[in-house]
């Protein structure tokens, strides 16, 4: 009853699936550089000022440097890269939803040239195999107002799955770098000034990256949960009081334009941890999407 399907698997939409999936892979570099100056190395600054005290301003100076680093240079190109990414996401499906562009709450679209360039990158080192049936199958048996909800109910739940279990993971990981700040500090016989000096000032960039992404990861999951809510109240008034095609159309553009605002500006997550959860949360969005349809075609009167 619906063509996403079909469509999303046309070679100009899996371009920008490609597209999309190179620049936040760039923008997720950046933040490995990120972390890496900020964690392991910091972590071998700690020990290294820990038993050899005369180069604990160095130490300090490096905890300092790779603050301004990333503030005045990774951060700011990281974030460009994934708005960016988060507009063509947009394109992506504001065409197959038969969506209007919103100039106001977006911006301008992205320009063809960014999403030939970045999907021709995409192209070189990757398959576009992984990247067909982006959207469950089964949301094919749908009017488009009701297929539209289904697959943003889905982005809002599956993203929100995938960052909580990154917040426990990023927790986890914080609190043995504590354990570790604490043992180096014992270990050398620190006072309270040197520790600060010698050991918290190299560790602080690691420690407050560390806390920045859990709080911002549980932040962008409440937000997500909110749209999925947002999402299945629509689908229950649709299904329940059978509304316009025009005012779901309405709630629809609503909705994309907050998953959007929330692509844009959440932090990233690695394509490693993604990629360990993908098959699994897969499964569950797919059979997910298969209930709602069951349920649908049960309350349209279609159900075999």
């Amino acid at each position: 009853m619906n063509e996403i399907p079909e469509k999303q698997n046309q070679p100009h939409q899996l371009e920008k699936l490609g597209a999309f999936s190179q620049l936040y892979l760039q923008a997720k570099r950046l933040l490995g550089i990120n972390i890496f100056l900020s964690v392991p190395l910091a972590l071998v600054w700690a020990i290294v000022v820990a038993f050899q005290p005369s180069l604990q301003i160095y130490g300090a100076l490096w905890g300092i440097g790779i603050t301004l680093l990333s503030f005045l240079f990774l951060t700011p190109t990281q974030k460009e890269l994934q708005k960016n990414a988060a507009k063509i996401q947009q394109l992506f499906d504001c065409e197959l939803f038969q969506l209007d562009w919103q100039d106001f709450n977006v911006g301008r679209p992205p320009s063809p040239e960014i999403i030939y360039r970045a999907g021709s990158r995409f192209k070189k080192h990757h398959s576009y195999d992984k990247l067909r049936d982006w959207y469950p199958v089964a949301i094919g048996e749908l009017p488009l107002e009701l297929a539209r909800l289904v697959c943003q109910r889905t982005n809002c739940w599956w993203d929100a799955e995938l960052r909580r279990l990154y917040s426990a993971w990023v927790i986890t990981i914080l609190s043995i770098l504590a354990v570790l700040v604490l043992l180096i500090g014992l270990i050398g016989g620190l006072t309270l000034e040197k520790f600060l000096l010698v050991v918290v000032a190299p560790l602080s960039p690691a420690l407050i990256l560390g806390i920045t992404q859990y709080k911002e990861n549980m932040q962008a999951a409440a937000k997500l949960d909110q749209l999925r809510d947002k999402a299945e109240e629509t689908w229950s008034r649709a299904l329940r009081n059978h509304e316009t095609p025009e005012a779901l159309y309405d709630a629809s553009v609503k909705l994309q334009d907050a998953i959007f605002d929330n692509r844009s500006t959440s932090p990233l997550i690695f394509n490693w941890f993604y990629r360990r959860l993908r098959d699994e949360k897969q499964d569950s969005m797919n059979k997910g999407a298969e209930a709602l349809v069951k349920e649908a075609k049960q309350s349209l009167g279609q159900a075999n």
